[in-house]
């Protein structure tokens, strides 16, 4: 008796369990297929033929490849023998883990069976540590000094900048994009913290060297004196940022080293907790710069204490001057307090920038006192071809990928706000301190309720709802934008209640990573992904100014106080573009795990690409290397090449095309949605996956 399976339709690279194979009864039959074998086993011992249909159709699913469909021959997987595993194999695989399917690597290879669960979930077999110790109490109080610094350098930017020196909005989003460009550097400490110990020490030593070399640059800016250009002003904060981030890398090693000791039910409490410092310090600085700058100094435009000095002549300071108090006093009126100063005292510069200082020098003590195990050197090669193995992981190149994607899309804002708030809504340094620390406080009151609430759900979940949120408070600013309700703390309501939101797109973008990050590179790994990250926050700061471009009017003060039609136009059009960027930035879900549990098996199945790791490496040097260089021209070659409208400029002449500007946002865009595309959304396509709403949640 023979037996003749057939099947009908086959698809264009489909291994064929049925094409030529006859089976008999006799067991040394010729079976053509070999990768099929198994299925004439079961047959031979099935006596019912229901059966055999049933286990056949099973088992014919298993020996099925990816199906890839003669219209898209260019995208046909080729095996590399050093890698394993091709990209369209990678694609499909993490496709069906978003979809929320079971992938067929999974059920492939055994690694996740219950008895290596605890294995893979739990990071290091070693006790669990108090970070409030005295050992470790050094941890807490470096990211309370980071808190201090990151506050205090970008939150002094809208006195300086916005109230006193009338800066555009493309300077103003360029000036903040310069004082944190180091934050995008923190491989390159990383891998100095990692793969050059001092004294046997990977972190204790950079986090006081970090500290002290920021303190010398505090000093030296100190020395400069309240008078010191804006501009200059910006470039020494974020030399000095530079500082605090080598300290803050060599800390974020320390921190994750901490958290691997945690069970999986409870890891994440150190990372929120160290991040809830951070914010503490924010709110700390803040306070002390929302009474130190909310006199007429920075509030009053060509306000001269001594009433001996002449006012000046200026036609653009006299362009913001208070007309009531011209009008009242045309000679001595930079000698009067106008209504925008709170207070008729000053804290000046240097005085601020010795204040921190004071927290730095006290704060060091604590850092010496870390318990640090010793590490040997290990020779850069071998390190760096340790570290590359492990950026070949799809668990890390995942998570990076994600982190750029979403940070470019959900980053891109209204850069037109910052004046628009100042001309509009009349909001001076008390008003707009006030503002920073609410939202500060909220952000700590959000990460507490989720380090106590919310460590276990799902982070697409959490990036969902609060996108969702963030965008629907955004939106509220159309009133202010048609004048249908322009109040400062209208709009103080708004934005503190979208950052409390945003807590929840914060925690999840941060916790992946210390999942990602092996024992033995906690801080080259920590740091790259924070640095791709980082990276792209620069580059949505660019975008965000480049669109400016396209709105003339929006760029000035000036234009947007006329409040005409067509500035009121205009805006309206930037910030739907902007909300519309941002609802976007939700296509990228998929890229991220669901939960630690997840993310942690993702790790141990040990798929890896070569290819996407190159990808990432070659994504986070060009995003920094272009965000770096057009922020850098933008601040401090403002006067020179501010017009240009590929720096967010209106146009240096008529004849000035919007091309580039054009071109340099749809390159940043279609990289964007191109990755997320190929790695989801063709595969469903093409017939490989099916699409289900589990994807974003």
């Amino acid at each position: 008796m023979q037996v003749m399976t057939k099947r009908k339709g086959r698809q264009r690279g489909e291994i064929d369990c049925d094409r030529g194979r006859t089976t008999t009864m006799n067991p040394n039959a010729d079976i053509v297929g070999g990768a099929c074998e198994e299925v004439v086993d079961i047959l031979e011992n099935i006596p019912s033929d229901t059966e055999r249909r049933a286990v056949t159709d099973v088992e014919r699913q298993r020996c099925i490849r990816l199906r890839r469909p003669a219209s898209f021959t260019i995208f046909r997987s080729r095996q590399r023998p050093d890698e394993g595993v091709s990209e369209e194999e990678i694609a499909s695989v993490v496709g069906e883990q978003a979809a929320g399917e079971e992938p067929e690597e999974k059920r492939r290879i055994g690694v996740l069976d219950n008895n290596d669960k605890d294995a893979i979930y739990n990071i290091s077999t070693d006790e669990e540590l108090n970070p409030l110790s005295n050992d470790y109490i050094g941890i807490i109080a470096n990211y309370f000094s980071v808190g201090i610094m990151v506050g205090g350098s970008t939150s002094l930017l809208y006195p300086v900048l916005i109230v006193k020196g009338g800066a555009s909005a493309s300077l103003m989003t360029a000036s903040y994009a310069i004082v944190m460009v180091f934050w995008s550097y923190k491989i390159i400490f990383g891998f100095l913290s990692d793969c050059f110990p001092i004294a046997g020490y990977k972190r204790k030593p950079y986090i006081v060297l970090g500290w002290l070399f920021c303190f010398g640059v505090l000093v030296c800016l100190a020395l400069e004196g309240n008078d010191i250009d804006p501009r200059n002003l910006v470039i020494m904060l974020a030399i000095a940022n530079m500082g605090y981030v080598w300290a803050d890398v060599a800390a974020d090693g320390f921190m994750v080293w901490v958290a691997h000791r945690e069970p999986i039910e409870k890891r994440g409490k150190m990372q929120t907790l160290v991040y809830s410092m951070n914010k503490l310090g924010q709110i700390v600085i803040n306070v002390l710069i929302l009474f130190g700058f909310s006199g007429p100094l920075m509030n009053c435009p060509g306000y001269i204490p001594d009433p001996s000095v002449p006012c000046t002549n200026s036609q653009a300071v006299l362009n913001r001057v208070d007309k009531d108090l011209l009008a009242s006093n045309p000679y001595g009126w930079c000698h009067e307090l106008c209504s925008g100063a709170t207070f008729d005292f000053d804290l000046e510069i240097p005085e601020f920038a010795l204040s921190i200082c004071f927290i730095i020098v006290t704060s060091i003590p604590l850092y010496l006192r870390l318990k640090e195990e010793k590490a040997d050197a290990e020779p850069i090669g071998g390190f760096l071809q340790k570290f590359w193995s492990q950026l070949q992981r799809r668990a890390a190149w995942q998570v990076i990928l994600y982190g750029m994607i979403s940070h470019i899309t959900f980053g891109v804002m209204n850069a037109a706000k910052m004046p628009a708030n100042f001309v509009w809504l009349d909001l001076h340094t008390f008003q707009n301190q006030l503002m920073i620390i609410f939202e500060k406080f909220v952000f700590f009151i959000g990460l507490n309720l989720v380090r106590k609430y919310a460590l276990n759900i799902s982070w697409r979940k959490l990036v969902l709802v609060g996108s969702l949120f963030v965008l629907c408070f955004n939106s509220l600013y159309f009133l202010i934008i048609f004048d249908i309700w322009r109040d400062a703390w209208f709009y103080i309501f708004t934005d503190v209640s979208a950052l409390f939101m945003y807590t929840l797109n914060f925690l999840a973008s941060h916790a992946c990573m210390v999942e990602v990050a092996e024992p033995g590179f906690e801080g080259i790994s920590y740091s790259l992904i924070t640095t791709a990250s980082n990276a792209v926050s620069p580059l949505s700061a660019v975008v965000s100014y480049q669109l400016l471009a396209f709105f003339p009017l929006l760029n000035d003060q000036d234009s947007i106080k006329a409040d005409t039609p067509e500035v009121r136009k205009q805006f309206a059009s930037l910030h739907t573009i902007v909300i519309m960027l941002n609802l976007s930035s939700l296509l990228s879900l998929p890229l991220l795990p669901r939960q630690k549990k997840e993310t942690r098996e993702m790790v141990a199945k040990g798929e890896t690409s070569a290819f996407w790791g190159r990808f990432v490496i070659m994504s986070v040097f060009i995003f920094l290397l272009y965000s770096s260089i057009a922020t850098l021209v933008t601040v401090k070659y403002h006067d020179v090449y501010g017009c240009f409208k590929i720096l967010g400029g209106g146009g240096c002449s008529a004849e000035e095309s919007s091309m580039p500007a054009i071109l340099l946002i749809s390159a940043v865009l279609l990289y964007c949605y191109g990755t997320n595309f190929y790695l989801f959304y063709l595969p469903i396509l093409r017939g490989e996956q099916r699409f289900s709403w589990r994807m974003f949640v």
